[in-house]
């Protein structure tokens, strides 16, 4: 289960929203805004069952590349302001071939919707992925301006538990909804032993594709599917 962040005590000022119109987002992408209250909305058409608690089962021993949500909440900012902060883990049970994305994810970026039981809550698509290794290069300053410039447009290998984290600023949150509170709603219910009794009020659906993961899923036999791969804040709930 993803373990989500702890929330600050009290909620950050400055702007909780964004508009109700799509904007380009601080740091890169665009905000779904005219989709708020929309309901099963997402920007990478999702298969059927993309989104459900627990995968289809399979009997092929290579299940092919997975995608999941390592950590997800609310961040503040030093200057009052707080953005969601979502951990990608990616996986390849049943193959020891490697999986290197873009840094860029086919030039699209990555897609997140969050979506409470009036629709949309907040969205946004084309938003950058930080990777850790890429910020490990600039903080050694190894590199130089040419040699940052092409890692740009180089390739990550997030084989065995690789990741990266996206960040979700307050401008792609719907009018009337902020940070903090959405990311509270992200997590769900559960009792003393810390046993998931419930879902959570808000289902939180990160998607991206990368011609990559089409063709090492051709390699394992297995349908490129677009190269589409989807996470999802949902969790088994405990069977009394």
């Amino acid at each position: 289960m993803p373990i989500p962040r702890s929330s600050p005590p009290v909620p950050a000022a400055g702007p909780a929203s964004g508009p109700a119109a799509a904007v380009s987002l601080p740091g890169g992408g665009t905000s779904d805004g005219d989709r708020c209250g929309t309901k099963g909305y997402h920007h990478f058409p999702l298969p059927a069952g993309a989104t459900d608690v627990e995968p289809p089962s399979t009997t092929s021993p290579a299940s092919g590349p997975q995608l999941s949500l390592s950590h997800y909440g609310y961040a503040a900012d030093p200057d009052g302001g707080g953005d969601i902060v979502i951990g990608l883990r990616f996986t390849t049970p049943g193959t020891k071939k490697p999986l290197q994305v873009s840094r860029t994810l086919g030039g699209e970026g990555a897609a997140v919707e969050i979506e409470g039981p009036d629709g949309l809550v907040a969205g946004a698509h084309g938003l950058p992925v930080i990777w850790p290794s890429a910020a490990r290069a600039s903080a050694s300053g190894a590199s130089g301006a040419s040699d940052a410039s092409d890692a740009s447009d180089a390739s990550v290998d997030v084989s065995d538990g690789g990741g990266g984290e996206i960040v979700v600023p307050a401008e792609a949150l719907c009018p009337g909804h902020d940070g903090d509170s959405v990311a509270r709603s992200l997590v769900p219910p559960a009792d003393s032993t810390g046993t998931v009794t419930g879902p959570p009020p808000y289902r939180l659906v990160v998607s991206l594709r990368d011609p990559a993961v089409g063709t090492l899923r051709t390699t394992l036999g297995l349908p490129a599917g677009g190269g589409l791969l989807s996470a999802v804040n949902l969790v088994p709930v405990a069977r009394s």
